[in-house]
């Protein structure tokens, strides 16, 4: 008899256990879930503010560094694109920029990044909406940061169909002025 109580004790105990890892597990899912929606919203929106994330850590004012984050020059970007500013993105980028394409182009110069763009926004990216998320911000210095993410353009109109692209991304960016530029972005399917 004692044995069976120490085997039913012995089984709660690890039920409780895997049931402690999936609510932690669905705790961390649903966190993202929310900041991705916060983010999403931020990129839409036309405010410059960023939506008080109360879930972020609160850095003191005499800590804020004076620049922006790296990772402000893609926020900014989706949100010129959603406008259709091209000429505000072509501005993101240095005056010797790069702009890899998913087929493999690459495009030099904000003129020729300027040209393909208005060609593209004009043909079968007018009228589409960008989405991104952030996956990852490293800075191998002070004038220079790395940006990865994801991203999804829904509404591509291809031979009268509408459709969604997804990939993913990677800004290479320069500190000029205490403003982050793009000097290279590859953008994969």
């Amino acid at each position: 008899m004692e044995s069976k109580t120490r085997q039913s004790s012995s089984n709660s105990w690890i039920i409780l256990r895997i049931l402690a890892v999936v609510i932690a597990l669905a705790t961390l899912v649903v966190l993202r879930q929310f900041r991705q929606q916060r983010t999403t919203e931020y990129e839409k929106s036309s405010t410059s503010e960023p939506p008080d994330n109360s879930l972020e850590k609160i850095v003191p004012q005499s800590e804020k560094s004076s620049s922006s984050p790296p990772d402000t020059t893609i926020k900014e970007l989706v949100r010129a694109w959603n406008k259709g500013q091209t000429d505000d993105i072509v501005g993101m980028f240095s005056s010797d920029g790069v702009l890899m394409i998913p087929t493999g182009s690459q495009i030099q110069s904000r003129a020729e990044i300027e040209k393909i763009l208005a060609e593209q926004h004009a043909g079968i990216l007018k009228d589409t909406t960008l989405t991104n998320s952030v996956d990852d911000v490293s800075q191998p210095d002070a004038d220079r940061a790395i940006v990865k993410g994801t991203y999804q353009i829904d509404g591509v109109k291809i031979l009268g169909f509408t459709k969604s692209a997804t990939g993913s991304y990677i800004l290479h960016q320069i500190k000029r002025e205490e403003r982050w530029l793009i000097s290279r972005a590859e953008v994969t399917r």
